[in-house]
């Protein structure tokens, strides 16, 4: 018979397997990218740049909100940060350099500087894939801690319920 996996196991590998599926999907991106099976228009550079200079500007935001937040410095792995923050930067720069250049300069930068950040992004997420599955993120931990209040909660209410029918089996017994 196989054995059940505890509630922890199950998250870790949930949140692994999610990890995984994002390294999959940035090599395959950086692959098709850089073979030029993608090739990029004015429209798709645009809006990859739009998008990006938002999403790297978020990953610097969520690496300072992470440093200066106790709070949320807990819940956190911070190894996460730190490994998002050169792709943040990369993409802000790489950003603001498309904003600046004319589109025909701009056209080798895009097929290999968007590659790049691809591949870097497919080395984070299969290096955070392995090691959160064994050094899992705090905030899955709070899971464990959960799963085993409630544990604790169900067996405290069964041992009420089986006190209060014991009680309940002595009155009748006393009434006879």
């Amino acid at each position: 018979m196989k054995k059940k996996l505890d509630i922890v196991t199950k998250a870790k590998l949930i949140y692994s397997g999610e990890l995984m599926l994002f390294f999959i999907l940035f090599l395959v991106l950086g692959i098709l990218r850089m073979t030029g099976v993608i090739t990029p228009n004015e429209t798709r550079k645009n809006i990859f740049n739009w998008v990006t200079i938002f999403g790297g500007s978020w990953l610097i935001i969520d690496f300072l909100w992470a440093m200066f937040s106790k709070k949320r410095k807990q819940r956190i792995a911070l190894i996460d940060k730190c490994l998002h923050l050169p792709a943040g930067i990369y993409l802000v720069s790489f950003d603001i350099y498309c904003f600046v250049t004319k589109p025909e300069a701009a056209s080798d930068v895009y097929r290999y500087g968007v590659p790049i950040v691809f591949f870097y992004l497919c080395a984070c997420y299969l290096f955070e894939s392995i090691y959160h599955y064994f050094k899992p993120v705090p905030g899955l931990l709070d899971i464990e801690e959960a799963a085993k209040a409630e544990q604790e909660n169900k067996v405290v209410a069964e041992q009420e319920a089986e006190i209060v029918e014991s009680e309940n089996e002595g009155d009748k017994n006393d009434q006879n």
